[in-house]
Order: C-alpha cells, then sequence, then structure tokens
C-alpha cells in the first residue's frame, strides 16, 4: 500500500481546485469531510483547537499548555467547527508558551484534564471576529459550554501569585458567543424544523432523521432580534438556526451534533451558503449551465454569436496593432538602448540616435579599424565628420554619475587627431548614460555633473550630453515635427548640452496653475508672447506645445504681453504636466 507524501497530497488538493474562494477552513471535523470538499472543488484547510490532556485530579493548579494547528486562521472565509470534546491525551502535546516567572493561564486540576481549547481560541477570537465582521460564515456543531476554573497567574518564589481569574468556555472563539449566549445542556433525539422560516435551510431535513442534540441556546435580549430560530426541540427550545451579524454579512449557523456531519456541511457549502451568502463564491456559477446552447433562448444564441464575432474582429485588430508596435519598436529601438545600454551595444545605439537625426557621416572607429585589420590603441567611439568642427564622441554608460576621467577622456584623442589629420578644428564630446540601471525620471538629472567637470569641458571646447536629455529631444522633434537642424546645431556649442531646442525661444516661467479654469499665469523674463503665437514646455518628461489662443493681463484680453509683465494663459494641459516653474517658451520657424 503506498501512502501519499505531504507534497503529493497537496499536489493534488492543487489539481483538484476549481474555487480559490470561498477559504473554508475545518476545525476538529473528521479527515473525510475534508477530502469531500477538497473533491467537489472547493479550497479547503483542516485544524484543531487543540486536544485535552489528563492530569492528576486535586485542587491544584497547573499551566494551560496548549496544542493547536490553524493554518492561515486569520484568511479564512468559512469557518467550520465542532465543539465534541477531543479524545483526552495521556499527557499534552505541546509545551508551556512562557516561563514560569510570566503570567500566563493556569487551570485548576479538579477535572482531571485540562481542557487548552478555550485558551486557543481567545487568541484567535480578535481574528474571528474580524471574519465575521467582513461577511465571513461560521458553522458551528454546538456543544453545552465547558467552564474550566482558569486563573491568570505566574510562580513567584515557587509559589502560584495569582492575579485574576478568567472565565473562559468552549464558546469564546467569537465575541458575540462568548459574551452574549447562553447554552443548557440537555438531550434529545427530537428535532422539529420551522416550516416558516428560512426555506433554503430545507436541505437539512433528512439529517435530522439520525441527530441528537445536546444543548438547547438562546442570546441576550440585544441580540436575539438578529437571530432566527430554524431547529427547536419537542418543548420549544432552540437547538439550530441562524445569528445574522447586524449590517455586515458576517452570519452564523448553529447546528445540533448530526450524525453524517460530512453530507451536512458538503450540502451547507454546495447549496444552501451560495444561495444565501453570494458574496463569498465569486468563483461558484450557479445553475451556469442553464446558459449552455442546448437550455438557452435562440435570440439570446444570437446576440451571443454577435459578440463572439465582435470579439474576434477586436481580437484581429488588437493583433494588428501589437505588431504595428512591434515594427516600431525595432525601428526606433535605439532610443530605449540608449538609455539602458552600456559598451559596443550603447555606441551602436547612439550611432543611430545621431543618424535618425540626420546626421550624415558618423564612424564607428572601432567597426573602422577592424575593417582596415590595423591594430590600434583605444581610441574615441564615434566621429562625426560632417561639417567643421569634426566631433569625436566617447561613450560611457555608467551604473553611477560619471567621474573626471569618464567626462574629459575624449580630450587626449583631440590633439591626437589633430596631429593625424593636421587640421585644428576638432572638437570633443562626451556622451553619458548615468544611473542606467533605475529608471530615467527616479535619476539625479538636475546634478549629473560637476561644477568643476562643466568649467573643465568649456576650457576645453568639449561638449557634455546625457543619453536622457537626448532621449527626450528626440521624442520632442518626432512628436512635434521639429527639422533635424534644431538638435544638430546643440552638438557644436560647448558645455553642458542644452535642454532647450534652437527653435524654442525662452521667455518665463510658470508661477502659478488654475486648476478650475485650466489657466497658468507666466511671468514674461525677456522677449514677449503674442496672441496666436504656438508656446512650448519643456518638463522632466518632455516637450508639450500648443497655441496661445487667449491671453489676459490684469483679467483683461490682451494681443500681447511684454517682459515684466504676469500674463494668464488658457491650456489644454493638465497642472500633473505643466506644473509651477515650467520653462515656456516661444516656438520659433514653426513646422508642421
Amino acid at each position: 500500500m503506498k501512502i501519499k507524501s505531504k507534497k503529493q497530497e497537496e499536489d493534488s488538493k492543487e489539481n483538484k481546485l476549481k474555487y480559490f474562494k470561498p477559504k473554508i477552513l475545518l476545525i476538529d471535523l473528521p479527515k473525510e469531510l475534508d477530502d469531500k470538499l477538497i473533491s467537489a472543488g472547493f479550497n479547503v484547510s483542516s485544524g484543531t483547537f487543540g486536544s485535552p490532556y489528563k492530569v492528576e485530579v486535586s485542587d491544584k493548579y497547573q499551566p494551560v499548555i496548549p496544542n493547536p494547528n490553524l493554518p492561515n486562521f486569520s484568511e479564512q472565509e468559512i469557518i467550520v467547527l465542532d465543539l465534541t470534546l477531543p479524545h483526552i491525551l495521556d499527557y499534552p502535546a505541546g509545551k508551556k508558551s512562557t516561563s514560569k516567572g510570566e503570567e500566563d493561564w493556569w487551570a485548576k486540576c479538579s477535572l482531571g484534564f485540562i481542557d487548552p481549547r478555550p485558551y486557543v481560541m481567545s487568541r484567535a477570537r480578535g481574528s474571528f471576529d474580524r471574519i465575521l465582521n467582513n461577511g465571513g460564515t461560521f458553522v458551528i456543531f454546538a456543544q453545552p459550554h465547558l467552564y474550566q476554573n482558569i486563573c491568570l497567574a505566574k510562580m513567584q518564589f515557587d509559589r502560584l501569585e495569582i492575579n485574576k481569574y478568567i472565565e473562559a468556555s468552549t464558546w469564546a472563539f467569537l465575541s458575540v458567543l462568548s459574551n452574549n449566549f447562553i447554552t443548557k445542556e440537555d438531550h434529545g433525539f427530537e428535532i422539529f424544523l420551522q416550516d416558516q422560516k428560512l426555506k433554503e435551510f430545507y436541505f437539512i431535513k433528512e439529517a435530522l432523521k439520525n441527530a441528537q442534540f445536546t444543548a438547547t441556546f438562546e442570546f441576550d435580549y440585544g441580540y436575539a432580534k438578529n437571530f432566527i430560530s430554524i431547529l427547536k426541540n419537542k418543548y420549544g427550545g432552540d437547538i439550530g438556526g441562524i445569528y445574522f451579524n447586524g449590517k455586515t454579512k458576517g452570519m452564523i449557523v448553529i447546528l445540533p451534533q448530526i450524525t453524517n456531519k460530512c453530507e451536512v456541511v458538503v450540502s451547507l457549502v454546495n447549496e444552501f451558503l451560495p444561495t444565501v451568502s453570494p458574496h463569498l463564491f465569486p468563483d461558484f456559477k450557479m445553475f451556469k449551465w442553464i446558459e449552455n446552447d442546448e437550455y438557452e433562448l435562440n435570440s439570446v444564441i444570437n446576440f451571443k454569436n454577435e459578440k463572439m464575432k465582435i470579439e474576434k474582429r477586436a481580437r484581429d485588430e488588437l493583433q494588428e496593432i501589437d505588431k504595428k508596435i512591434l515594427r516600431e519598436r525595432e525601428k526606433s529601438g535605439f532610443l530605449h538602448e540608449i538609455i539602458t545600454g552600456s559598451g559596443d551595444d550603447l555606441v551602436v545605439s547612439v550611432k543611430k540616435c545621431l543618424e535618425f537625426i540626420g546626421f550624415k557621416k558618423v564612424i564607428n572607429v572601432d567597426e573602422k579599424i577592424n575593417e582596415q585589420e590595423k591594430s590600434s590603441s583605444k581610441q574615441e567611439d564615434l566621429q562625426i565628420m560632417e561639417k567643421s568642427p569634426a566631433l569625436l564622441l566617447e561613450i560611457k554608460g555608467l551604473s553611477g554619475l560619471p567621474r573626471e576621467s569618464d567626462t574629459m577622456q575624449v580630450y587626449k584623442y583631440i590633439s591626437r587627431r589633430m596631429k593625424e589629420w593636421d587640421r585644428t578644428d576638432v572638437r570633443g564630446i562626451s556622451i553619458i548614460n548615468h544611473q542606467r540601471n533605475i529608471p530615467p525620471l527616479e535619476r539625479n538629472n538636475s546634478k549629473v555633473f560637476t561644477k568643476q567637470q562643466i568649467d573643465d569641458a568649456n576650457s576645453n571646447d568639449i561638449t557634455l550630453i546625457t543619453t536622457w536629455n537626448l532621449f527626450l529631444l528626440v521624442r520632442g522633434m518626432i512628436k512635434w515635427n521639429w527639422q533635424p537642424e534644431v538638435i544638430q546645431d546643440l552638438f557644436y556649442r560647448k558645455g553642458v548640452l542644452s535642454k532647450i531646442p534652437t527653435i524654442y525661444l525662452p521667455v518665463g516661467r510658470i508661477i502659478k496653475y488654475w486648476k478650475k479654469i485650466n489657466v497658468i499665469e507666466v511671468k514674461i523674463d525677456k522677449n514677449k508672447i503674442q496672441k496666436g503665437q504656438r508656446i512650448g514646455y519643456f518638463t522632466a518628461k518632455g516637450y508639450f506645445e500648443e497655441y496661445a489662443l487667449s491671453i489676459q493681463v490684469e483679467n483683461k484680453n490682451v494681443e500681447e504681453a511684454t517682459a515684466g509683465e504676469i500674463v494668464g494663459i488658457k491650456t489644454k494641459y493638465s497642472n500633473d504636466i505643466i506644473v509651477k516653474n515650467t520653462l515656456v517658451c516661444i516656438v520659433m520657424n514653426e513646422n508642421g
């Protein structure tokens, strides 16, 4: 006979799972029920509040030693439990959870055994209350309250110091049952289903033939209004029913000691609870078979077919769009590569980028050396031989910010090329993909280069460029149809590459955004803005343009605003795109 390992059992359970929700926890119930619910596709765990253990009968106190197993109990939606006293062990199954000098539960040995379940229940009560208050369901096979003489105490100098006595029972797992619920021991077999109560509860009728009750119960006055009695004994005492937890969807189903608990719980989960508490069963499709074509209305079938055709057309169109996206990424993938790459890959991507913005004579120096089969010491990465001066480019992808050796490395190649080419019009460019392992908007983009690095670049006619700024400029060119020259010309200026394309004429900055009317206030520092002109904004996320169709100064419509004035401009952009201090420019030589 082969015995399944724990892993095999878990894998088998996973394969049978049809309904991830509700999560169901069975406490102190037979394994047969666990197997039946798993076979039906439910997400089931099983556990125990623990087992009582024998002690010598005396008036002495001994520590309560818990031995529970409640897997993931705080996240369950349905909890089914049997309050029948489990088999009493000869010895405690666990160990005391605290030292004798710490306050903990101690139980009197007068019963000849100690039941640790109330201890465990009291510690689970907060989580169980939360489950009930959030729409969860508890199903309880009832037994009378079992009280023990419990105290909170600690050992001090070999003497038990009692702090207080604790009233703890086997109904302590929910506050409403611990504080507002009374049981009385009573035994019998005559159980009567209340005809005019909850009709969905009739599934239990057959199971009552072999059932017995061991207790009657009642709720305190303030809670009785939320209780529906479903089962009574021959004297009218309540032995089964449903407590609805106020305005929440939570529910407590209390049942007598039914012989075939498995059948009853399976029926509860399959039939009763999905009807009464559908919020717990998002994956459970009751009567979905009625939507099958063999039962469906002809008109509905026609609508279904029409829906399927629309869905197919949509899928086909989406596939075509996906292909276009793929082609576009393949064509312009270099833009992503210049802000992620390093080494030779970055050099190749920058070369493609330069050619995209209109440079026609871009030379990859390493490739040229390899083609000529020459051996050579380290050279610059790229050359732009478009016009005077010739540009030498050194390109680096860095995980941090550039050092001086990174920004000035290109300088040593300038004199070498001047001598080799017998010309003096040679300039250097350092292109840096800084902090390349994090998203560009999270990088330190305002202080990439130190003051010393910038001063050295200006002194030696070197241009410093970050690939992020190059990326933004190229995206702006594509989006707003700029001519390539507006970016190309920036490469011939020393110092840090200007983020402002040559067609942008700065006029001022935004000092306020009026959300309700979508108006920006711009302080004009220089030049002027005329009504109808195209204006551009430079932001951390790129470039945005629009026409200044309406401008006001001091709440009066004007044709133009000049330096020193504060102008209000109606905008189509939200204040998460153009924010305070955003640079505002006039777009000169408009194209497209």
